[in-house]
This record gives structure tokens, sequence and C-alpha cells, in this order.
């Protein structure tokens, strides 16, 4: 199968990568660009979206050996999570952006392009399941209560869930630690 890993510079989506490789797929490695401006590249801050998040997401891609692209989504940012939360803000509302980039960006943006591209599916470092009964995808929680994403994942469609990949679903926050760590 022939995979999109997001990769975000984590460690989590560098195990989800090299996961998805052992387990046979064809994967080439993506990290997002969420912006254009270079003021708002933040040197340093660690967490999501900096430019040594980037360069880290290529190392990895490099140690596994895989393709890497950077995919600009500064449109897409600014009109679906942006915009939003602005407009939910100026209503009174407390949005929450990440909820709304896990939904429009990090899966509905990275997967319509890796479909557009020949791709079959993503794979992610998120904590989640998805198991299949009687022809209905499903959701559930990661082994790791504490690290379980299914919450922000809870918004995909049928046709996104049956093609996402989330093999660190069954693990352990301190193991993929471990694991990373053995891999370099």
């Amino acid at each position: 199968m022939r995979l999109v890993a997001a990769m975000s510079g984590g460690v989590d989506s560098a195990v989800a990568a090299a996961r998805a490789v052992e387990a046979g797929h064809d994967v080439t490695g993506v990290h997002l660009a969420l912006s254009r401006n270079p003021r708002s590249y933040r040197s340093g801050a660690r967490g999501c979206c900096s430019i040594e998040d980037s360069g880290d997401a290529r190392r990895a891609a490099d140690t596994l050996g895989i393709p890497f692209y950077v995919w600009d989504m500064s449109q897409e940012i600014a009109d679906e999570v942006v915009d939003d939360f602005v407009a939910e803000y100026e209503a009174g509302r407390t949005p929450n952006p990440c909820l709304r980039c896990n939904e429009k960006i990090k899966f509905a943006a990275v997967l319509d392009r890796a479909l557009a591209l020949g791709f079959d599916g993503v794979v992610t470092g998120h904590y989640a399941t998805v198991q299949e009964r009687d022809g209905v995808v499903e959701m559930h929680r990661a082994v790791d209560h504490a690290k379980d994403q299914s919450y922000v994942l809870g918004v995909l469609t049928q046709d996104q869930l049956s093609r996402s990949h989330f093999p660190l679903g069954d693990s352990v926050k301190p193991d993929v630690r471990a694991e990373a760590e053995r891999r370099g």
C-alpha cells in the first residue's frame, strides 16, 4: 500500500512512519508548512510547526530512507482554521483551533492531496485505533489513555477512517520513546 506519513518532526510521527515501512508499505514522508510569512516561523519553540520541526521530520525520513516533501498548507490553514477561529471568537465562543486543524488540515486536506497523487491513505502518529466491524469502520481509544487522541479524530468520515493508519494506538508513550531511541 502507498501511504503518506504525516511527519510533524516529533517522536510519535517518526515511529509511526517507521512502523509503516516495516509493515511493508511504500511510505513517503510529508511535513506541513502552515504559513508563508517568515515572521510567523517559530525558531526554538517546540510542539508544532517550527522550523526545527521540519528539519527533524526530514532527518527522520532520511534515517528511514523514504522520500520527503514539505507541503504548503498555508492557504488551507488560513481558510479552515484561522478564519474560523476569528469568527468564533468574535461571536463570543472559545474555539479550539487544534481540533479544527486535525479535522480540516491534518486529515481532510492531507488525505485529499495524497489520494490525488495516487496514494492509498495516510499514516500518522496519533494515539488511536481503527477497527472494522460488519463493514463499518470505528474509531476507538488508544491503549495509552493519557495520550489518547481519538476525541480529535471522531469527526472523520468512514472513507477517511478507512484510509487512515494509526500504528501507535496499541502502544504507550514510554515504549514509543524507547523505540525512537533504539532507531536513532
